[in-house]
């Protein structure tokens, strides 16, 4: 007869673990001092680093289950269960009894939902240990980090096993100055010989090994502990604050049932979310404007080969909110390319697969947008990137058009050929420009590709993964051709390009893409622009905000988009990530804030409506780290303190890109200064927080969507779900806030 225990409300006085590897090294756990930010993995650490490593012969990268909503509910009972327990550093025994059940089945599932106000910075909250002396080796824990990572170890000194797995930005900190409760779970499965880990109504964890280690294995195991792990007799990475509900089972749960058991709502929503209407695993780099009916435009780059940068297959999804927020519309691709599939791939996070990049594949990239007030009309513009074209290797001395009688045309080249002898002319049609006559080829609006009048068409490739390789490959779908593809008849330069694609029905539907004119001249490549609003000044003036090296590069039109000109501002800095947004301070005082590589955000300063603009300046009241973080910054339209205000969201930590925080601004209406008195922490110090995007609802709350984790770690590559959408009152900004 099986015994069901249950342990409700024990309060006792209550936690650290190590490097995120796989391992079977002898010796000691690694301490505080062998935690390395970068070298942490949620994947089984490279075995070629490790020593002796004869134990492990094979890890193989399971597909990590997308978040699922279902109602499936676990009908089997827990081997054990307890409710209520408030731990306070030293532990609490669970009966030994439970250990028989435990070694019944090599199949164990552990359930934790927790509160914690991450005073420690590594906590354990659960362990099952061999605690006699010499066996302190010997133990399976569950784990959290202050940063937000949740992990899992097996070890064994029988055998030298040391299994050590973990996924960063996986558990919720902190919302609105109250800290959260996370629901976890652990899952060892003999039959699949895999790990698992479940956070919060998703799988972040899932893992195989050739030599399997179950809980009911370790040598010797005599100990159930929660809130820490019994290591020789004393309490390891004990744990501070409250197990609402622990469940032990001596089986496997199914990924159905963990789904909905962690499942676990908090106030911040998912506008983009893994698998969605956009195939997408990864979402980054957002951007969001509030129209003049109300209506909030989101877009975010819908990245298919991991969360890596172009070159990669990136589109650009937008969805709308018509109710502040509180839902959104499926996403659609307003900019897309037909090149290469879009698939819903878990990308590998071994040190190795993590670095491996789609080649050959058209991107979009980095998305800003705005409204003209006067027409409607919304312009999303973004940074178009031909076949495995990205920063680091485009062309950077060449523009990508010619010139030909004073008039600027997008150049191409035969496939067959390597000089530029073709031209985009007038309508469309594709000139030889060796003789200057027309060829029977053309380009339609969205820059593909016909001949004779007839579409010519090319075969899609898809991707896979072949262990750590990465295959690229036709699929048998044949799309049109177009000058962006690698396999196109004729070819684009392979240099970066910006342009846009505008909405006429508040952003339902989008037009054709329309690339932008060099603004640098023949022999430079295009400019980077800078993802989240654009301006739409006092005077009519559409703006955006592009960089280039040592230069702010503005994109204007003052025909309501019907030409655009480029307008410098030398920079004191060079190869930097300038991203910047602008605010208008008063009519025709435009400020702009950027991105720089002085550890501060940079900002300058227009009194001519951004003809021309002073020198760069920096904010001391935010510090950043040397390669900076994008930031967000809108004009408030009430006012605070008696004041106008600007509303600012950006990272300040030079540790990396963590320490959200929320900055309001008030301007002096003579002097045009800005006081920046408050701030709002958005979550947990070092919980990640990278690029963001802020606007007003037009009830005047504060809406954000940001990136919960740090996209600058080579340790946080390819985490999904991490694009968070919130909404502040601005009176908590305020109130809740440490005034400066």
């Amino acid at each position: 007869m099986k015994v069901q225990y249950k342990m409700i409300a024990l309060s006792v006085m209550g936690l650290g673990i190590g490097t995120l590897s796989i391992s079977n090294v002898k010796g000691d756990e690694m301490n505080k001092a062998d935690i390395h930010t970068e070298n942490v993995s949620s994947m089984v650490a490279d075995q070629s680093n490790k020593i002796n490593s004869t134990f492990i012969n094979k890890v193989e990268e399971t597909p990590v289950t997308n978040t699922i909503e279902n109602n499936t509910t676990v009908t089997e009972n827990p081997v054990y269960e307890s409710q209520n327990v408030t731990l306070d550093n030293q532990g609490q025994e669970a009966p030994k009894e439970i250990l028989n059940d435990i070694k019944e089945n090599p199949n164990s599932t552990i359930y934790v939902d927790y509160n914690t106000d991450n005073s420690n910075s590594l906590q354990a909250l659960i362990g099952v240990s061999n605690s006699d002396s010499g066996y302190r080796n010997s133990y399976t824990s569950i784990f959290i980090r202050d940063n937000g990572e949740l992990g899992a170890e097996v070890r064994d000194t029988k055998d030298n096993t040391n299994y050590l797995f973990a996924t960063p930005a996986s558990l919720y900190g902190s919302s609105k100055g109250k800290d959260l409760s996370n629901k976890v779970a652990f899952v060892a499965n003999a039959d699949e010989k895999s790990y698992k880990l479940f956070a919060n109504g998703t799988m972040v964890f899932n893992q195989k090994v050739d030599k399997f280690k179950s809980i009911r294995d370790i040598l010797g195991i005599n100990n159930i502990r929660l809130g820490g792990v019994n290591r020789e007799g004393t309490n390891a990475y004990s744990f501070k604050g409250q197990i609402n509900d622990i469940k032990f089972y001596n089986k496997a749960l199914s990924d159905e049932e963990l789904l909905n058991l962690t499942h676990n709502p908090s106030s911040d929503t998912l506008i983009f979310k893994a698998g969605d209407s956009t195939k997408s695993n990864y979402f980054r780099i957002s951007a969001m404007y509030t129209l003049k009916d109300g209506r909030i435009i989101a877009s975010a780059d819908a990245r298919y080969g991991g969360t890596h940068d172009a070159r990669s297959k990136i589109n650009i999804a937008t969805a709308y909110s018509d109710d502040n927020g509180k839902t959104w519309s499926t996403p659609t691709l307003a900019l897309k390319f037909d090149d290469y599939a879009e698939q819903t791939i878990d990308w590998p996070r071994d040190n190795v697969g993590k670095n491996v990049q789609i080649q050959g594949s058209a991107s979009f990239i980095d998305s800003a947008i705005v409204q003209d007030e006067k027409t409607g009309k919304i312009y999303l513009l973004a940074d178009f990137m031909p076949a495995g074209i990205g920063n680091n290797n485009s062309i950077k001395n060449d523009s990508g058009y010619k010139e030909i009688n004073g008039k600027y045309y997008l150049k191409l080249h035969l496939n067959s050929e390597s000089a530029y002898n073709y031209s985009i002319r007038e309508n469309g049609v594709i000139y030889n420009d060796t003789t200057n006559t027309p060829t029977e080829y053309t380009v339609d609006k969205d820059y593909n590709v016909l001949q004779n009048g007839k579409y010519l068409y090319v075969e899609q490739y898809s991707v896979k993964f072949n262990g750590t390789n990465l295959i690229e490959y036709h699929n048998g779908n044949k799309v049109k051709m177009n000058i962006f593809y690698k396999d196109s008849l004729l070819k684009i330069t392979p240099t970066n390009f910006v342009g846009y694609t505008e909405s006429s029905d508040n952003g339902q539907t989008w037009s054709s893409p329309r690339l932008l004119p060099t603004f640098m001249g023949l022999y430079h490549n295009g400019t980077y622009l800078s993802p989240g609003q654009g301006l739409y000044t006092d005077n009519g003036r559409i703006i955006f905000s592009s960089y280039a090296n040592r230069a702010m590069v503005f994109i204007m039109s003052d025909d309501d988009g019907q030409t655009w000109k480029g307008v410098q501002a030398t920079l004191p800095f060079a190869n930097a990530t300038a991203e910047a947004q602008m605010v208008e301070l008063s009519p025709g005082v435009i400020r702009t804030y950027m991105r720089t590589t002085a550890g501060k955000i940079g900002y300058i300063t227009s009194k001519d409506n951004g003809n021309t603009w002073d020198n760069v300046k920096y904010l001391d009241i935010v510090h950043n780290t040397s390669y900076g973080t994008q930031l967000s910054v809108i004009k408030y339209s009430q006012e605070i303190d008696g004041h106008e205000a600007i509303i600012m969201s950006t990272p300040d930590s030079t540790s990396g890109r963590r320490n959200g925080q929320i900055w309001v601004g008030l301007v002096d209406k003579v002097t045009n200064e800005v006081n920046w008195k408050y701030h709002y922490s958005v979550d947990k110090p070092n919980y990640g927080y990278s690029y963001s995007a802020l606007t007003e609802t037009v009830d005047h709350k504060i809406a954000l969507l940001y990136e919960k984790y740090d996209s600058w770690s080579r340790n946080e590559l390819h985490l999904k779900n991490v694009l968070k959408f919130d909404t502040f009152e601005i009176k908590d900004l305020v109130n809740d806030s440490t005034c400066v």
